[in-house]
C-alpha cells in the first residue's frame, strides 16, 4: 500500500470531519430528547415504554444502514413516534430542528461529503502511481 500523501490525510480528514458533524447534526436532538423523555416525572411507564421499543427498532435499521450502506432517514422519525407518545407536548421544537438540519444535510454536508469521498479516491490513485513510479525509479 503505497504511503498517503499530506494533501490526502487532509482530504481523508475534511471526509470524516463532514461525516461526524452530519450524524451529530442529525442524531443529536433525537438523543437528548429520549434522554428527556426517559427522565422526565411526568412521563407514564407506557410512554416510557414506547420511547424504549422504538429507540430500540431504529437501532436496529440503523445497524442495517451501516451494514447495507444505505441512507436511510427513517430511524429518527421511528424515534419521533415513540417520543410523541411519551412528550408530545414538548415535540414541535424537535420538529423544528430536525427540519432544518434535514435541510443543510441534504444541501450542504451531503454534497460535501460525496465530494471529499471523490476527492480521496483520487488522492489515494495519485499517490499509489507516485510510489509506483518511485519504486520503477529504484529499480533502474
Amino acid at each position: 500500500m503505497a504511503k498517503s500523501s499530506e494533501y490526502t490525510k487532509v482530504c481523508r480528514m475534511k471526509l470524516w470531519l463532514y461525516r461526524i458533524l452530519d450524524l451529530l447534526i442529525l442524531f443529536a436532538p433525537v438523543v437528548i430528547y429520549v434522554i428527556i423523555a426517559l427522565t422526565k416525572d411526568g412521563v407514564t411507564v407506557t410512554g416510557r415504554v414506547s420511547v424504549v421499543g422504538t429507540v430500540c427498532i431504529a437501532l436496529i435499521l440503523s445497524l442495517f444502514n451501516i451494514i447495507a450502506q444505505k441512507r436511510l432517514r427513517c430511524p429518527i422519525w421511528i424515534c419521533l413516534i415513540g417520543l410523541y407518545i411519551a412528550i408530545k407536548e414538548y415535540l414541535l421544537p424537535l420538529i423544528i430542528i430536525l427540519a432544518v438540519v434535514t435541510i443543510l444535510d441534504d444541501l450542504i454536508l451531503t454534497p460535501l461529503i460525496s465530494y471529499y469521498r471523490s476527492k480521496l479516491i483520487a488522492n489515494k490513485a495519485i499517490d499509489e502511481r507516485i510510489a509506483d513510479g518511485e519504486l520503477r525509479e529504484g529499480k533502474e
